[in-house]
Formats: C-alpha cells, structure tokens, sequence
C-alpha cells in the first residue's frame, strides 16, 4: 500500500471521526433542549390537588361542637369588653358629681371631738330616714334659737362696722359694713366677696371702736 492510499484512508477516518462528533454535539443539544422545554411544562402545571378528606358524621358533630364552642367564648368576651365600656361611662359621668360632694365636704367645719362621736353614733345606728329626719330637726332648732336670740340681741345700724360671731362657720371671723338692717337679720358687705352676707342680728357683734381723745379749742 504506498503513502498515497493511506492517506485518503486518513482523510476518510477524519471525516468519520468529525461527523460523529457532530451527530453526537447535535444529540446532546437536543436532549438538553427537550430537558428545559419538560422543567418549564412542570412549573406551569400546577401540582395535583390533595384529595379532600371525607369526614365522618360523628368527625362532624365534634366540629360543630368546636365551632359553637368558640363562638360562645367570643360572644362572651364581647360582652364583657361592653360591660366594662358601659361602666366607664358610668364611671365617668358620676365622676363630676363626686367632684361637687367631696368639695362641699371640704367645707364643712371641723367637728369637736364630742361631736365626732356622736355624729359617729347617729350615722351608724340610723337608718338613712332617720338620719335626714334629725338633720332637718337640727336646723329647725337651730334657726328657731337664732330668731329668740336676734329679738333680743343688741340692734345694729347700717355702716356698723360688724364681726360675724354666729352661723355658717364659713364666714364665722369676717369683718364687714351692714348694708341693710331688719327688725332680726341684716346684711353685711365683706370686702373680697359678691354678695353681701344675709345673717340674723345675733349672728354679728359691732365692732369696737376706739374712743377719740383729744382737747377743744
């Protein structure tokens, strides 16, 4: 065999090498397009659903129950979230009235210790009854024995100079000027207030004013 024929024997085992190559580059080409186009189809079909369980007709009375059961403890919690929002109006509306009690209770005189404890006495052996009964009692005496004590108190003049020595102990110590004179109450003008004082006569003392000395002439 000379040189010639080996090499187109050469020639033709090359050729036949690059041709598989190329059979078999074109074949893994396909197979990996085939591969893409069968991941892209999966994602796009959505997954099968999970068959539903089919419940049992004592599965479903246990649900049922479960469910009601939730419910009532929802309803109740409303309602008790009601309840307190309902109290707090409430709360919030008395609020002003206490207010109103505890500064009128703010000024009321200070009691003696006799006092104390008979009034500690009255409020917790008496009924409520009782107790308003007393009270209006207590002032009828009192407005009766400062009308016997004005008919005879010593008269006062309007511009007297007076200190209130008698009735509502908030005012009990004030200097003023009697504005108007009655036959048993007068009024009294007290700087710093609006309105005059409406006291009984025994209520007030004239003040005392010193005598003027001096000579004549």
């Amino acid at each position: 065999m000379d040189s010639k024929e080996i090499s187109e024997i050469d020639k033709a085992l090359a050729a036949a090498r690059e041709k598989k190559a190329k059979r078999e580059k074109l074949t893994g080409e396909k197979k990996a397009t085939k591969e893409v186009k069968a991941t892209k189809l999966e994602t796009k079909v959505p997954a099968k659903k999970t068959a539903r369980v089919k419940l049992t007709d004592e599965q479903k009375a246990e649900r049922e129950q479960a469910r009601a059961a939730e419910r009532a403890v929802a309803k109740e919690a409303r309602a008790k979230a009601r309840a307190e929002r309902v109290a707090k109006r409430e709360a919030e509306k008395k609020a002003p009235h206490m207010k109103k009690i505890e500064r009128a209770a703010s000024r009321l005189p200070v009691l003696s210790e006799t006092s104390q404890l008979m009034f500690n006495d009255v409020t917790a052996n008496l009924a409520a009854a009782d107790v308003a009964a007393l009270a209006l009692h207590l002032q009828h005496f009192n407005r009766v024995n400062a009308t016997q004590m004005a008919v005879g108190a010593t008269k006062v003049a309007v511009g007297d100079q007076v200190t209130v020595v008698g009735g509502d102990p908030r005012f009990v110590g004030k200097t003023g000027v009697v504005s108007k004179a009655q036959r048993i109450r007068c009024y009294v003008t007290v700087e710093g207030m609006k309105k005059d004082l409406y006291l009984f006569i025994s209520d007030v003392r004239v003040a005392e004013v010193a005598a003027e000395t001096g000579t004549n002439g």
